[in-house]
């Protein structure tokens, strides 16, 4: 935003705008504290930016007429838990707009600067993470610091050593190099994340970004760990070396040491060029892993940031230009309440179908009761909805001067919706919930996540057939589903001899799956997909699960006090025992003995111990097959090439990574290395 510093201002006005001004310097100070401190906005990141430009341009108008004012407004992330140090080179943020025209302004003003040379620019996706300074010096890993203030950062080097595929040691170009990146959480964690604090009844993370930064300001390691958080590296901060001229070879080179680095960026020639990138990057970031919420423009050539120089807080030579946030105006149809497989009651918006972020959304999740009663949400409103990260539709405002005059607030029910046992409310917990076992939902949600992909993976037995053998009454609980027979199947409607036989044939193969799916696929609070393989690595068996003390779970990775609890308490319930004990009877292998698989006979095989990567499709067996076999004998799955990685499994149709693991001299396999090496190991 420009300011109109050319107005003439009376005495009267310029006090009211310095009362203004400090206003919002007081609001904007406390949604910095909120933001890089507690990692708990409150208001958008459109609406933050907006009242920090309006800040910045009542400054300007301020400081003409000699008025105090702040000299900069940088967030800073420091958290007094963590040691902090200095970074080698200032770690500035970028100035940002959301106007095409300010975009092309800052060209104007770089050709103005810069009069005869030449420029060119890159443009890159930018990722809402967490800014992170890797320091090496002599080629191996020193430190890690948050940005901080700019110039000192909080000493986060345990938990990035969590970050799997970053390098430990790179080649060495220089005494001391810094290489600058952004720590973020990929969508698909996050959803899961929140889908189990949903069913712990706990409050759900706002976004990607927020949780991201939350973790990585944990001192609990090995749930930073659990998290799985990701980085991607963009540019070298200090380094005692030339090494490069050009920022996109800056982005190569970042490729060619270890780094995972931008995988897709663009070269512009001018502005013009330039914002047909950025249309292009517009179009398909909906397709990428990570929340991006705008584009990067950076002039190419690095001899000239040093001419363009920098303010106080951002550089010159390069800004940030923001998607403003997709939002749509639509009505709450309904409010229906649903039951999850854990009891918790979940409430929903049925919406009027609207276009949102590349897709028609209909429905919107409203968290909770209280967050109804905050936002007094009520059925007939119009509202407005924004995908939180990109990812899930939630009403971010209720237009109320549209409200019906006899609209009524929405009240919470006290006793389940399915069954109409009372519900109650945790300490400590936001979720209202069904204590009923016996609640139909649950008993259904807690099926659909058995057969499910990630648990036990039985094809065809999706939802529509599951709401069917329920309402016969041969589906009660996950037992049953070996209970059932060829009749059961074949007379349900628009079922014939072939589909019921292939869904016996399926559940007849799960019998025989890795405990892990089994773990993952019981609906222990709190157990996801990797914590149930590392239950299943450390114990082999449900029967020595089962016989584990809190204390001795609490020593595996990623597994505190309330988890170990939850676990032991679930094996403790009657009902779950003798569900445990009619599995056992109808044929599920619950694991193997320490005697069937021992874990020295495991250290003997080809895979203990060893960081693989898969590339390329496999003829003989799935990619996931192949994950699981080599998990099996002690392996450990990596997803990019480093010199971490001990073996690279190539198949048909590789890609980049096998150049990349030739070109680091590590260990390759081919589909007939893989399966000999398997077939010489102990099963």
């Amino acid at each position: 935003m420009v300011s109109d510093t050319t107005k003439i201002y009376s005495t009267s006005e310029i006090r009211a705008l310095k009362a203004k001004y400090d206003k919002l310097l007081s609001e904007v100070s406390l949604h910095d504290r909120l933001y890089y401190r507690e990692n708990s906005p409150k208001i958008s990141d459109f609406e933050y930016d907006c009242l920090k430009s309006e800040v910045e341009r009542l400054q300007e108008i301020l400081t003409v007429y000699s008025m105090e004012t702040e000299d900069t407004i940088i967030g800073d992330d420091s958290n007094s838990k963590f040691q902090s140090f200095a970074h080698l080179s200032p770690m500035m943020s970028l100035s940002n707009t959301y106007s095409r025209e300010e975009l092309f302004q800052f060209s104007n003003h770089l050709e103005t600067t810069l009069g005869q040379r030449k420029f060119s620019y890159v443009i890159e996706p930018k990722i809402d993470g967490i800014a992170i300074n890797l320091i090496y010096k002599k080629g191996k890993f020193f430190r890690a610091l948050t940005r901080g203030n700019g110039m000192v950062g909080d000493d986060v080097s345990a938990n990035i050593k969590t970050i799997r595929g970053l390098p430990w040691e790179i080649e060495n170009y220089a005494e001391a190099i810094e290489i600058r990146g952004e720590v973020y959480m990929d969508k698909q964690t996050f959803i899961e994340i929140n889908k189990m604090r949903e069913e712990q009844g706990l409050e759900l993370f706002a976004n990607p970004r927020n949780l991201a930064a939350g973790t990585l300001k944990t001192l609990d390691v090995d749930e930073v760990a659990e998290r799985d958080l990701k980085l991607i590296t963009y540019a070298i901060g200090h380094c005692s070396e030339k090494i490069v001229n050009f920022q996109s070879e800056v982005l190569e080179l970042l490729k060619n040491l270890g780094f995972t680095s931008q995988g897709k960026y663009w070269p512009a020639e001018d502005i013009e060029g330039a914002w047909k990138c950025i249309e292009e990057l517009n179009e398909m970031r909906h397709t990428f892993p990570y929340w991006t919420d705008g584009a990067v423009l950076k002039v190419n050539e690095l001899q000239l940031y040093e001419i363009l120089g920098a303010t106080a807080k951002s550089p010159r030579w390069a800004i940030a230009y923001k998607f403003a946030p997709e939002r749509a105006t639509t009505k709450i149809k309904n409010i229906i309440l649903q039951v999850g497989r854990t009891g918790i009651i979940t409430p929903v918006a049925d919406l009027e179908s609207v276009q949102l972020s590349g897709t028609n959304v209909s429905r919107a999740t409203l968290h909770n009761a209280d967050e109804i009663s905050k936002k007094d949400i009520r059925i007939g409103d119009y509202v407005t909805a924004e995908k939180a990260g990109e990812i899930i539709p939630a009403i971010v405002a209720v237009d109320r001067e549209r409200r019906n005059v006899g609209s009524i607030p929405f009240v919470f029910p006290k006793t389940c919706p399915s069954c109409g046992s009372q519900l109650i409310r945790l300490p400590g917990e936001v979720a209202w919930r069904c204590q009923n076992l016996c609640c139909l939902p649950q008993i259904q949600r807690r099926l659909e996540h058995f057969v499910s992909r990630t648990a036990m993976d039985i094809d065809g037995l999706g939802t529509a057939v599951i709401e069917k053998l329920m309402a016969v009454e041969k589906l009660n609980n996950i037992a049953d589903i070996y209970r059932l027979t060829f009749n059961d199947l074949e007379c349900l409607e628009k079922f014939g001899t072939k589909s019921a036989l292939k869904i016996l044939s399926n559940i007849d193969g799960s019998k025989s799956r890795p405990l892990w799916r089994l773990l993952h696929g019981l609906g222990i609070l709190g157990i996801g997909e990797q914590t149930a393989k590392i239950l299943a690595n450390h114990f082999h068996s449900l029967d020595n699960l089962i016989a584990a003390t809190p204390e001795e779970l609490e020593q595996l990775n990623g597994i505190g006090m309330k988890l170990s609890n939850a676990i032991v308490a679930f094996f403790r319930e009657q009902h779950n025992k003798n569900i445990l004990n009619d599995l056992r009877m109808l044929g599920v292998v619950l694991g193997h003995t320490r005697s069937e698989i021992s874990q020295k006979q495991n250290q003997n095989s080809r895979f203990y111990g060893k960081n693989f990567v898969l590339t390329g499709t496999l003829s003989s067996m799935t990619r996931q097959g192949a994950i699981e076999k080599i998990e099996h004998l002690g392996g450990n799955i990596a997803k990019v090439i480093s010199r971490r990685v001990n073996v690279l499994i190539a198949g048909e149709n590789c890609g980049s990574k096998l150049e990349k693991a030739q070109s680091l001299g590590l260990e390759i396999w081919n589909e007939a290395d893989l399966l000999e090496n398997l077939n010489g190991s102990v099963a």
